[in-house]
């Protein structure tokens, strides 16, 4: 499903990534593991096409698609959840959940189902805004914002981090749910 070979990523002189290598194989969780500062984040993002890379090639179902765009990757299902959530504070939950709407087709524009099934308390929030939500909830909202795009992948940078743990148990359902 997912290739990454060989890549390097630079941040003007300073070089992030070196012979980066990586598989991701469809119906799998696989975990990108390490310490503080040892370019994760950088490679997730050059994954979903935020940062270019230097060297190397990036390929999903085959196709090269290291200098794609953001939007052209995520046109062809890879979504990012990033550290950080990144959600809209000053929409509410309905609107922040509509953003994913961007990549569909406009006859798939609509909240499905299972985005409330896996994350139900956003159901009874959905005219509340983003930033009145607490950690947790917002993290969920990151989730399923992404969820709405119907991705083929789904890349979560840090998902737990700093979040409740009955909150990170529902995180962890949702991503074994996804997988099954």
């Amino acid at each position: 499903m997912l290739e990454v070979k060989d890549i390097n990523l630079h941040y003007g002189a300073a070089q992030a990534l070196r012979g980066v290598s990586l598989q991701v194989v469809k119906a799998r969780i696989t975990c990108v593991l390490g310490r503080n500062g040892v370019g994760k984040t950088s490679l997730l993002r050059a994954i979903a096409g935020h940062h270019g890379i230097s060297a190397g090639h990036i390929l999903f179902d085959g196709m090269d698609i290291s200098r794609l765009r953001p939007h052209e990757r995520a046109r062809l299902g890879i979504a990012l959840v990033p550290q950080g959530r990144e959600i809209f504070p000053l929409l509410s939950v309905r609107e922040n959940l509509e953003t994913g709407f961007a990549v569909l087709p406009r006859r798939e524009r609509r909240l499905p189902d299972e985005v409330f099934a896996l994350f139900p308390a956003l159901k009874d929030m959905l005219g509340r805004r983003g930033g009145d939500l607490s950690g947790g909830q917002q993290q969920q909202l990151a989730i399923a914002r992404a969820l709405v795009m119907r991705p083929r992948l789904l890349v979560l940078d840090e998902p737990t981090e700093g979040i409740q743990p009955s909150i990170i148990k529902d995180i962890g359902r949702a991503i074994a749910y996804l997988r099954d």
